[in-house]
């Protein structure tokens, strides 16, 4: 197929440092090139030059559309020249109508062509005639009149993919589109890329789950260290293959996880635990389970089924009602917040790390030693810098961050990179229980064995630890035991001996254990 837009060895530095050393490659009309590699590979990076967020000048090489050179200066340009970028993250105002989003830069007749003039009235009737036949032309169920913030993540992409169908978009990229939704909208989206190729829209996908880049993807162009490395057909390549370009070394195999020994002391003991929302519907019903010292505890289940619900009301954060007994070290837990918990030893890795985990435009520093500025300020509240300097290092080190120096600002660096910080924040607190909540989300094969071996060391440190994934092979790969969520409810708690994947998901789906 020949190539409609082609990026030609692209390079860009930031500070004197390499984010891209040159990368290349084409997408054809209709045609879904996947991009995949390592966090901090230099995908984002590549994807904000495309976009036309890194203005032509700023980095060298050439992009070529239709033949000739793409210089774009702004995102402005990229939308012109047909170019939409769906990030993670999603781009809209959720305090505005499906409708007003779709057409926010425009006036009538609201053509995709963004609006020339600083002010023009708005034809509330046309707009919203036009947000709902684009919308059933595309075939999607979103209604164009209710606020973008009652909608799910699902749907929110949905009106993303729509406002850059409507704005003329020839290219799309999606940006680890399925992070949020669930295995049914999955498909549907899936439904819906396929439909837009057809129609002659072309695609460059970006995800770490490999099962879905074989799934949609006509070939797969691989980033190792900012160099675009091979470029494989999905018919005749295979899992372990695109591994081996991404991460550029073999991976650790999957540990043989052991049972908890059982003389372990018990640490956390919970006895029919329940948790109503403020609305009086129940999140959590009579749920009992107890974790030892340096025991993997794995939460598995559906979405929906409470695995996150369990770790906040375990905290006290949880907002509604909370009844049944926590038990830590033999007596009644003595915390009911969330700054109790953790001065008796119990930190929390939340599953969204930019939102709840860190300050992502303050220093790997600041974020790091936050929690323990009292053991570094022994004397009248002053910092010693030297004492703040060493542990932070040493922290770091531990945990595998990768940085050029301490005061770099978090969201600069790789998703793997933030997580390990986010993991180094609450390792300095000297927990006694660790709460994980997804503790991979986002982030791409290689960072992940990294992160699975940090957690195996916590545990074998003696740390207890209650890890929630929505990865069974993640849950299979650490846990000593499972406990299997289904509504709520403790469905069942199985003992990781020669478990599989179709066990558990028989369970959490509402069958019974197969042995």
């Amino acid at each position: 197929m020949e190539n409609w837009i082609t990026v030609s060895n692209i390079q860009k530095q930031f500070d004197g440092v390499p984010a891209l050393r040159g990368v290349s490659f084409g997408v054809g009309l209709g045609e879904c090139v996947a991009l995949v590699g390592e966090n901090g590979a230099g995908k984002s990076t590549l994807m904000k030059i495309l976009s036309g967020v890194w203005p032509h000048g700023s980095f060298s090489g050439q992009i070529l559309l239709d033949g000739a050179e793409l210089k774009l200066c702004s995102p402005l340009d990229g939308r012109k020249a047909g170019i939409s970028i769906i990030h993670q993250e999603l781009c809209l105002f959720p305090q505005l109508t499906v409708a007003e989003n779709l057409f926010l830069t425009e006036e009538f007749p609201y053509t995709g062509r963004p609006s020339q003039r600083l002010f023009s009235p708005v034809r509330w009737a046309q707009l919203r005639e036009h947000a709902a036949h684009l919308l059933g032309n595309l075939g999607f169920d979103v209604p164009c009149d209710v606020r973008i913030d009652t909608l799910s993540v699902a749907q929110r992409q949905l009106v993303e993919i729509a406002r850059a169908f409507h704005q003329n978009a020839r290219l799309l990229i999606l940006d680890e589109p399925t992070s949020a939704l669930s295995d049914s909208e999955v498909k549907n989206l899936f439904t819906v890329i396929n439909r837009m190729r057809q129609s002659g829209m072309s695609f460059i996908y970006i995800s770490h789950k490999l099962d879905e880049v074989f799934t949609l993807a006509d070939r797969i162009v691989i980033l190792r260290d900012g160099t675009s490395v091979s470029e494989l057909d999905p018919k005749t390549t295979n899992r372990d293959e695109i591994v081996h370009h991404m991460v550029g070394r073999p991976l650790g195999q999957t540990a043989v996880v052991k049972t908890a020994d059982a003389n372990r002391s018990k640490i956390l003991e919970v006895k029919r635990l329940s948790h109503r929302s403020p609305y009086g519907e129940p999140l959590l019903k009579d749920i009992s389970f107890s974790l030892s010292q340096g025991e993997i505890l794995g939460i598995a289940g559906l979405m929906g089924s409470g695995r996150s619900e369990l770790l906040r009301s375990l905290l006290g954060i949880l907002p509604g009602n909370r009844s049944g007994e926590i038990e830590y070290d033999g007596h009644a837990a003595p915390w009911t917040d969330m700054r109790g918990a953790m001065d008796h030893g119990i930190a929390f890795v939340p599953e969204d790390r930019k939102k709840d985990g860190l300050f992502l435009d303050l220093s790997i520093r600041f974020n790091t030693s936050i929690g323990i500025l009292d053991r570094l300020s022994p004397k009248m509240g002053w910092l010693r810098l030297n004492s703040e300097n060493e542990e932070v290092t040493r922290l770091c080190k531990a945990m595998g961050v990768k940085l050029s120096h301490l005061d770099r600002a978090v969201r600069t660096l790789s998703g793997g990179n933030q997580q390990k910080v986010l993991l180094a924040k609450m390792v300095a607190l000297s927990p006694r229980v660790l709460l994980l909540d997804e503790p991979t989300r986002g982030i791409d094969i290689g960072a992940k064995e990294e992160i699975y071996e940090i957690i195996r060391k916590l545990a074998d440190c003696g740390i207890a630890i209650i890890l929630v994934s929505s990865e069974l092979p993640e849950i299979l790969a650490l846990a000593d035991r499972v406990l299997v969520l289904r509504e709520g409810e403790a469905v069942g708690e199985l003992p990781n001996v020669n478990l599989s994947q179709e066990q558990v998901m028989n369970f959490a789906a509402g069958g019974t254990y197969v042995s």
